[in-house]
């Protein structure tokens, strides 16, 4: 799994400049709103002449009330550009709410001339209608358009913060995503050089011992172990039977060294374990654990026997891991690192859908491990796609 940079969340307040296309696009966007609410008005005065027994048809009480918005069209759209290339506004309400007022009375100034002027044009009247209909408005329609312009900006203003705040949210999940990615990477970075260099000391006591032979065959295996953990480490999800295989491996590694000093009991119940996904690299540092305290405590007359049993319960891996622990057993340096790197693995994948407990009883150390049980295919599909889905430079 390759490593990725911690991602930081991007600004949302740099300033753009104004295009064509962003012109056209909140020019189209303000077209569509206003002859939609264009419409709602038009639909209701024609279902008002039906009441009273007035001739008009649906399409002329649209067309009367279209006119109405023309100005509102170009204000919404005008607006919709500068909040879009001047985000930072909309971190000061209180400079947005006194441009409002500055602004709205300078629209209605501007809107009553250019409404009475397209609805002169359309009837055909000339200099004197134009007259007639800028006479013929109202304190009350003043007050009802400056109401509407007012609400469209609220509006606008609204959107704008649901949508930067829709943006934020997605870009510090985004970063929170690839921050997990990067920490559980360094984890699985940090127990392989472990790994390995636990098993070259146990050649390197084989060789010490003379036991040369012994150690070739010990050198063989551990190539097996090296070419799995290879594989395993550049992949998110292998399947619980890999795992369980590479245990094998590595207790048969063990065996070479210690001989029939290693007394290793494993019950793994029957099952499909090739279907079910499982962390690369999870169990075999629990077992490694279990193998160095447990030989550390072994005396006689105790029971020196390790332990694993593997079980299905419903949708979830039970790992049972047991071990001798003496009373006067030292925990070398770095022994805690399998147990501890493990925790935060799993807290980091699964959150609270796993657990591992430890239980220290007065001659043994027990381990148990509840691992979800997710569908390997299901778990590899995603993650191809969650890989291309990052972009080219990462």
């Amino acid at each position: 799994m390759p490593a990725a940079p911690p991602a930081s969340i991007p600004s949302f307040d740099a300033p753009q400049a104004p295009n064509a296309r962003l012109l056209l696009r909140c020019l189209l966007v303000s077209l569509l709103i206003w002859t939609l609410f264009g419409v709602a008005l038009g639909l209701g005065n024609y279902i008002d002449l039906q009441r009273s027994g007035r001739h008009g048809t649906l399409l002329q009480s649209i067309g009367v009330m279209l006119p109405f918005f023309t100005a509102q069209i170009v204000f919404s759209a005008l607006v919709g550009v500068l909040l879009a290339c001047r985000p930072g506004w909309l971190q000061h309400p209180w400079r947005l709410g006194l441009a409002a007022l500055a602004v709205l009375p300078l629209h209605l100034a501007a809107s009553l001339p250019i409404n009475a002027a397209v609805r002169t044009l359309i009837a055909g009247d000339g200099a004197p209608g134009m007259a007639k209909r800028l006479a013929e408005w109202s304190g009350t329609q003043i007050w009802v358009d400056l109401m509407i312009a007012g609400a469209a900006l609220l509006t606008q203003v609204s959107w704008r913060l649901w949508r930067r705040s829709q943006a934020r949210d997605r870009a510090w999940q985004q970063a929170q995503a690839d921050n997990l990615r990067l920490r559980l990477t360094l984890l699985q970075g940090q127990l392989e050089p472990h790994f390995l260099f636990n098993t070259l000391n146990s050649i390197a006591a084989l060789v010490r011992s003379a036991e040369r032979g012994v150690a070739l065959q010990a050198l063989n295996r551990l190539s097996e172990l090296l070419r799995y953990a290879l594989r395993a480490s550049q992949q998110r999800w292998v399947s619980v039977a890999d795992e369980l295989r590479f245990v094998d491996e590595y207790i048969a590694l063990q065996r070479l060294r210690f001989g029939e000093g290693l007394r290793w009991e494993a019950t793994v119940e029957s099952s499909d374990w090739t279907r079910w996904a499982c962390p690369p690299l999870l169990l075999q540092p629990l077992v490694e654990n279990a193998v160095r305290y447990g030989l550390e405590a072994a005396e006689p007359g105790r029971d020196a026997n390790l332990r694993l049993s593997v079980a299905r319960v419903g949708q979830q891996l039970l790992l049972h891991l047991s071990n001798p622990r003496g009373e006067a057993t030292q925990l070398m340096a770095g022994h805690g690192l399998g147990l501890a790197k493990t925790r935060e693995r799993l807290q980091v994948l699964y959150g609270e859908r796993a657990q591992l407990e430890t239980h220290a009883l007065p001659d043994r150390f027990d381990l148990q491990l509840r691992l979800p049980l997710d569908d390997l295919d299901a778990l590899l599909e995603a993650a191809q796609e969650d890989e291309h889905a990052q972009p080219a430079d990462r």
